[in-house]
């Protein structure tokens, strides 16, 4: 029994160690910084396609720039790791949360774009007489909760502690995004989750120099 949780103990270690580089706060710090481009308003229009295209083609650079990291910096220092069914099985869990999480969110979506496009839906169903600034409210704790509780059960099932700080930070930033109307809310959560992470990838650098090459042992 003793050994059986020394092995998880290890495993949990060398799970939490895939964090220890900083490049996953640096990479959602990417993301909320990238969610300026659609918050910016141009033109009295909100949401352009050019914009939205903008926005994704930062999200490719920043997936690129963290598997490209994981790949020639993190796993030279640390090795790789292969964890066993426990972990694997706790990854699909979290692959099936998450997909019910975005399902959840589609249809908060549609329904909300239904009741825009047909305004005698929200009179039928009463909606049309909430107070303006209880519905601001309302919009703004439904768009926090499109953060939160995602990046909270990321941080449980991958043991990435600062995951629930991010959630926080970046769940304020969209509910004062929404409420103030002022995009600058996501640009200051961005960078208090993107320079905690390059003062952890610095330090990862530091800690975990390259390995000697075979030919210089």
């Amino acid at each position: 029994m003793s050994d059986s949780l020394d092995l998880k103990d290890i495993e949990k270690r060398a799970f939490r160690a895939e964090h220890q580089d900083g490049l996953y706060d640096i990479y959602f710090g990417g993301v909320v910084l990238c969610m300026t481009i659609l918050a910016v308003s141009t033109g009295g229009e909100t949401y352009q396609f050019s914009r939205f295209v903008l926005y994704m083609i930062g999200l490719v650079v920043l997936s690129l720039l963290f598997q490209g990291g994981r790949k020639y910096i993190t796993t030279p220092r640390l090795g790789r790791v292969k964890f066993g069914p426990r972990r694997q099985r706790r990854k699909m869990i979290l692959f099936l949360v998450m997909a019910g999480i975005i399902l959840v969110q589609v249809a908060i979506v549609v329904g909300t774009s239904l009741l825009l496009r047909n305004p005698q839906w929200a009179i039928s169903l009463g909606l049309s007489q909430i107070n303006p600034d209880f519905e601001r409210l309302i919009v703004a704790a439904i768009s926090a909760l499109f953060v939160g509780p995602s990046m909270v059960m990321i941080s449980y099932f991958m043991d990435f502690l600062r995951g629930y700080y991010i959630a926080f930070i970046a769940s304020l930033a969209v509910f004062s995004l929404v409420w103030f109307h002022e995009p600058v809310y996501l640009v200051i959560a961005g960078m208090l989750i993107l320079i905690p992470g390059i003062v952890v990838f610095i330090r990862f650098l530091i800690q975990h120099p390259l390995p000697p090459a075979e030919g210089q042992l």
